[in-house]
């Protein structure tokens, strides 16, 4: 039995070791890559939506061009996004001061041009394929970070699907919770795990810009591969991967085999998951996913097939993190209460001590961190 002393020794360790890791607590990373919307979102119309804390308004000029810009007037902080959209310029509802697509105010509630400049902030975006990727830190450090967005993710060689959901916790968590797929044997027991996983070797990469884990899987597939891959009841090998891209972005790589075929199809089956990991706030998250194939290739009742099985899987990662939430934001247990930390947790380790020294940097004038 574990006595007090001994318990509180570990506890102060536990302390000291957390405060190098990000946690729900710990400042947001601006200077990167978030998604902001899916491209189909956002059109001639405003819209709105939290990011990294901060309400933004999107929408597209008459050429196209999507903007998003400060959501909160700067004469008395309505909301932009209640106004109406007049050609490319957006008019606040509340006394008619119009901005422009860069932010500026054009005019003032009587229509005459503001005395000196007036305006909103605008976020620089990206679109690629069909997402709208925004920076909401340090303008200057955007040009010189590249988009994080997946080359496969709208590649002709790969069918797509994407979903979304509303993540009722940190993002630093969801991060932990894709590179330690452990879980799968237990969490997503009755959806795309199987028992043999958690028991498998665990490989870990990790570089100092990139952490990959990696498990090599023998197993009957679940449902949700097997049936596309007219393999089911078939022994095979799944060979998965998780790899931390960048604060916005994470990858999840399912490789199969067929251990009973002698010849194996080509090209080698495989399925690629974009995680794209967005703050809202710093207990909630936006969560689109893009599931990718290189099998079943044209066939649409399998790519919904497959999206709804994996926003069944999803759906436990994502009551798995709400639970963590609410029991580590209400709990009122004694003082005594720490985490422990097993093998398996290296990688997520790992990432949230970058983490942390990315946010700590992005505070200290002059070390903010190109991610």
């Amino acid at each position: 039995m574990v006595t007090f002393a001994e318990l509180e020794r570990v506890r102060r360790r536990s302390d000291v070791a957390r405060k190098s890791l990000a946690g729900p607590e710990t400042p947001l990373i601006m200077n990167a890559w978030y998604v902001a919307a899916m491209g189909e979102a956002v059109g001639r119309s405003l819209f709105s939506r939290t990011l990294l804390g901060r309400s933004v308004v999107m929408y597209r000029t008459a050429s196209g061009e999507v903007v998003a810009l400060q959501n909160r007037c700067g004469h008395r902080s309505f909301p932009l996004s209640h106004g109406t959209l007049d050609g490319d310029t957006v008019v606040c509802r509340y006394h008619g001061l119009r901005y422009g697509a860069n932010g500026d105010c054009l005019a003032l509630s009587d229509g005459s041009e503001p005395r000196g400049k007036m305006g909103v902030h605008r976020f620089v975006t990206a679109e690629r394929g069909p997402l709208i990727w925004i920076w909401m830190g340090d303008p200057k450090l955007a040009s010189a970070t590249p988009l994080p967005h997946p080359e496969w993710l709208g590649h002709p060689d790969w069918d797509f699907s994407i979903g979304y959901a509303e993540a009722k916790g940190n993002y630093v968590h969801l991060h932990e919770n894709l590179l330690d797929l452990s879980h799968l044997t237990y969490l997503h027991a009755k959806s795309f795990g199987t028992p043999e996983y958690a028991r498998a070797p665990v490989e870990m990469d990790i570089k100092p810009d990139d952490i990959q884990v990696w498990r090599n899987v023998q197993c009957v597939l679940p449902e949700l591969y097997a049936k596309p891959l007219g393999w089911v009841g078939k022994r095979a090998m799944r060979r998965s991967g998780s790899q931390l891209v960048s604060p916005g972005l994470h990858v999840n790589t399912g490789i199969f085999e067929n251990l009973e075929l002698d010849k194996q199809p080509e090209p080698q089956p495989m399925v690629k998951v974009a995680q794209l990991i967005t703050p809202e706030t710093q207990h909630t998250t936006h969560y689109h996913y893009a599931l990718c194939r290189n099998f079943a290739r044209g066939d649409e009742a399998i790519g919904k097939q497959m999206l709804a099985g994996m926003s069944n899987a999803f759906s436990e990662d994502l009551y798995a993190l709400e639970q963590q939430t609410l029991m580590q934001t209400a709990s009122v247990e004694a003082d005594d209460f720490y985490e422990f930390d097993i093998p398996t947790d290296r990688a997520g380790l790992e990432m949230r001590r970058r983490f942390k020294q990315w946010a700590d940097a992005e505070r200290v004038p002059g070390a903010a961190k190109e991610n």
